[in-house]
């Protein structure tokens, strides 16, 4: 037997929510549990939503959210962990343009590491 869709208390937030996270996740934006609440709150000022008829965005909401969009929870480590998403998205536009301006070809572009030249792979 099928799940029953249940209702949600502000279905135009939560429809305001689902386009936005689905445009975020097309741009490769970090989608942390804050991030989530900031936004819901920002989308329900929007609409016009009384502070006394808000959600409590705890953890149980936020992972039922979650699980409602199939978001999955990733751990970063080393250098991703502290690398911050505004300065790698200008790094790999002006990596664009080099590719660009000097004319290479796909061809002609790889992806290594320290440990890929150690091993003289």
């Amino acid at each position: 037997m099928a799940k029953k869709a249940r209702q949600t208390q502000h279905p135009e937030v939560t429809e305001m929510m689902e386009l936005w996270v689905s445009k975020a996740m097309a741009e490769n934006i970090l989608l942390t549990g804050e991030v989530l609440r900031q936004k819901w709150a920002r989308f329900a000022n929007i609409v016009g939503i009384p502070q006394d008829e808000r959600l409590n965005l705890s953890e149980g909401w936020l992972s039922r959210f979650k699980e409602r969009l199939n978001l999955k929870q990733f751990r970063r480590h080393g250098k991703a962990a502290s690398a911050s998403p505004e300065v790698v998205e200008r790094e790999k536009q002006w990596i664009q343009e080099l590719i660009k301006m000097y004319g290479y070809e796909l061809r002609d572009i790889y992806n290594m590491d320290k440990t890929g030249m150690f091993y003289g792979i």
